[in-house]
């Protein structure tokens, strides 16, 4: 999955049936606030659209990381408050929509991840990321 198609794929699982309610879904549209060549506009069509309205969004992506990662990185992100609100798997690549607050809430989150010693181990098991960060319009 490239980058690009991450966002079709991303409504796709918000809208999936485990997903749907009695109140029909609305879509969301986030704006990038920063980040590289990432999608201008995520377009999510959610059962929550309040939560998606508030605070800011953190769209990233680990490339060349390894199969275990995913759960390797599921005990470490709570410890420093980082709740990724969907993940996906595509290939080599593993990308995360991670909610906060505000931008200062997100600083001393990957602040504190830096520092803790199982982070500092599994950096060297993916090749790099790229992140872009959204705010609903």
């Amino acid at each position: 999955m490239t980058r690009r198609a991450f966002p079709s794929a991303l409504a796709a699982v918000v809208a999936s049936p485990r997903f749907v309610s009695a109140v029909p879904p609305e879509v969301v549209i986030l704006k990038a606030i920063a980040g590289v060549r990432l999608p201008e506009t995520l377009l999510i069509s959610t059962n929550s659209p309040d939560r998606m309205r508030s605070g800011v969004w953190e769209l990233r992506t680990y490339r060349g990381a390894a199969s275990a990662l995913g759960s390797h990185f599921a005990g470490i992100f709570p410890r420093v408050g980082i709740r990724p609100f969907l993940r996906e798997r595509a290939g080599q690549n593993l990308t995360y929509l991670i909610p906060f607050e505000n931008l200062t809430d997100r600083h001393c989150a990957w602040t504190q991840l830096s520092a803790d010693p199982a982070w500092i181990r599994a950096r060297p098991r993916f090749e790099s990321y790229h992140f872009g960060l959204y705010r609903a319009l």
